[in-house]
């Protein structure tokens, strides 16, 4: 049977990894198989306890309302626990702590990272930072539809603007209606009375929306009839 330094030898070789007091079989120098455990010789070496860390990335678009997805690679030895967390100019996004993230009004022109840390039961936990987007732009509105309008065009009648759902909601609305194009003065509600300065023209409205973080929007009607 083999001695004691044959054991500690294969020991160091193979076994340099493994926690103090793991059961294993070494093999003395005649081939046999001795069971013992690993010696109690120290901590492991940092190359035993170092995650696989890939430096992540993210796809979608750096646009308000637009939805990021951190891809964070392959971590190793698996399995490794991920978490997330969103930046915006390096400060963390308080609640932006999953693999994906809704672009906030609050991020417009900032640029985002997104950080993974990997931790596993004896490893040194392990950070990687993403390369950060673009500056985030403003989002588009939509749905925006076009408005109609309900009511007759007949002077002293009221008509109405049917708006349609923008999104997404809440959009705030400003209406303005026109007299063969030209914006009638104090007509900024939904609802008009045609007044007699507007016998014989056309009337449209138009529909602005508005809303944080989003390029302002605005839809026209198709014009009535002539008023009679």
């Amino acid at each position: 049977m083999g001695t004691e330094t044959d054991h500690l030898l294969t020991w160091s070789m193979s076994y340099s990894c493994q926690a103090a007091g793991t059961p294993v079989i070494l093999a003395d120098s005649s081939g046999a198989g001795v069971t013992t455990s690993v010696p109690a010789n120290g901590p492991l070496p940092a190359s035993c306890t170092a995650l696989s860390a890939p430096v992540p990335t993210s796809t979608g678009t750096a646009k308000v309302g637009s939805t990021l997805t951190a891809v964070p690679g392959t971590w190793g030895p698996a399995p490794v626990a991920l978490t997330y967390q969103w930046k915006a100019n390096g400060v963390a996004i308080t609640g932006a702590t999953a693999a994906i993230y809704k672009i906030a009004a609050a991020q417009l022109g900032k640029t985002l990272t997104v950080t993974v840390t990997g931790t596993k039961t004896g490893y040194t936990t392990k950070s990687k930072t993403a390369t950060a987007t673009a500056a985030v732009a403003p989002g588009t509105l939509g749905p925006a539809p076009v408005p109609t309008i309900t009511g007759t065009a007949k002077v002293g009648s009221t008509l109405t603007a049917v708006p349609g759902t923008w999104g997404p909601a809440p959009v705030v609305l400003t209406y303005q209606w026109k007299a063969n194009g030209v914006a009638i003065t104090g007509a900024t509600a939904a609802i008009y009375k045609i007044a007699a300065a507007q016998l014989g023209k056309t009337l449209t409205v138009t529909v602005t929306g508005t809303k944080a973080g989003y390029t302002t929007k605005s839809k026209t009607s198709a014009a009535t009839v002539q008023i009679v």
